[in-house]
């Protein structure tokens, strides 16, 4: 470039050749057929995209953690619900506890039915009045398990066996209700066979049974009497009450009719093969001749009487089969309830967020 003091015009041309405007490049414009408004839609779609899509990614994983976490807390309280209900023999109500009580009732009816076949027993009355306080069931306990997601079957189980426990309580209270109008016949059947027994003659029960048979002077009826004895002959030509002690009786007096004259009738022998007509049989103790001797509404009240115990045992202790064992009782679903418990009870809680 020319020094512009030598030369102020070339200077000048030469800076003005250096600034020479440049064609500016050709532009091809395309349409695509896209309307200009609908530019804008998709840049803005397109920004929703990008702030949603993470948005539900994140949504979704939190649900899952959230079942997950919902899942653990359930089993969990699962398993919380299995150890409440199990309890152990000294909490009330809880499984353990009422299959003691039910065990021990078993056990009292077991001797009860081995002694004496279920009869009247004061003493019997009073212990299941006492067990039967101690059947009681406290309905939270029993929907908690429901509620505290146990296996469907497990909870099944429970409800059934609180149900049987409250069964068995309902029949107890039944039966104590009922023994105490029983208890009222059955002293007056008691204080009946009190005052034969005491009656006895020669030792002997108060009655017996005469044979006799027709012959042919002799136009009786063929058959046997109940008939009261009142006295023993020791030998002697009267009757007495009793024999001196060593001396057995030879011979009985007896009346065919409350009031009659005493009739003379020979003693059976024991090991007679034959029952010759005109003696006098002992009578011997079954259930007819004391519901003779104790009257009919005593003995209704017994039979009713014993067949409310015998259903009890008969539903805690199951019935028993040919093979000698015991089946379908309550007492063996305690068992089986009990054993599932402490199974689910022992296995290990699971990590929640909700714990």
């Amino acid at each position: 470039m020319p020094n512009a003091h030598d030369d102020p015009f070339g200077a000048m041309n030469a800076m003005a050749a250096q600034h020479v405007p440049q064609r500016a490049p050709d532009m091809v414009i395309v349409h695509d057929g896209t309307p200009v408004e609908n530019v804008g839609a998709e840049s803005h779609a397109s920004t929703l995209l990008k702030i949603l899509v993470p948005a539900a990614i994140a949504l979704i994983v939190g649900i899952t953690i959230g079942k997950v976490g919902t899942s653990a807390s359930d089993y969990n309280d699962g398993l919380k619900g299995a150890k409440a209900v199990l309890g152990d023999k000294s909490l009330p109500s809880t499984v353990s506890f009422l299959k003691k009580q039910l065990s021990d009732l078993d056990t009292l009816l077991d001797e009860a039915k081995t002694k004496h076949s279920f009869k009247p027993d004061i003493g019997v009355d009073k212990q299941l009045k006492d067990m039967a306080a101690k059947l009681e069931v406290k309905s939270e306990l029993v929907f908690r398990a429901k509620q505290n997601s146990l296996d469907t079957e497990v909870s099944g189980q429970i409800l059934a066996f609180y149900a049987g426990v409250t069964e068995v309580k309902d029949m107890i209270d039944q039966h104590n209700k009922a023994a105490l109008g029983d208890d009222m016949s059955l002293k007056k059947g008691k204080d009946a066979g009190d005052a034969v027994d005491a009656a006895a003659v020669g030792g002997a029960f108060k009655y017996g049974v005469l044979i006799q048979s027709p012959t042919d002077t002799d136009k009786v009826d063929f058959g046997a009497k109940v008939v009261v004895l009142s006295g023993v002959y020791c030998g002697g030509a009267s009757p007495v009450p009793a024999c001196p002690p060593g001396e057995s009786p030879t011979a009985y007096a007896y009346q065919n009719d409350p009031g009659s004259t005493p009739i003379k009738g020979d003693y059976v022998r024991e090991g007679a093969d034959n029952v010759p007509t005109k003696k006098i049989l002992p009578l011997l103790q079954n259930g007819v001749r004391d519901s003779l001797i104790k009257g009919g509404e005593p003995t209704v009240s017994e039979y009713y009487y014993t067949r409310r115990v015998r259903a009890i045992y008969d539903r805690v202790h199951g019935k028993t089969g040919q093979d000698g064992k015991a089946t379908g009782g309550l007492l063996e679903d305690g068992n089986k309830l009990e054993t599932r418990l402490q199974s689910e009870a022992n296995k290990g809680s699971r990590f929640s967020f909700f714990m």
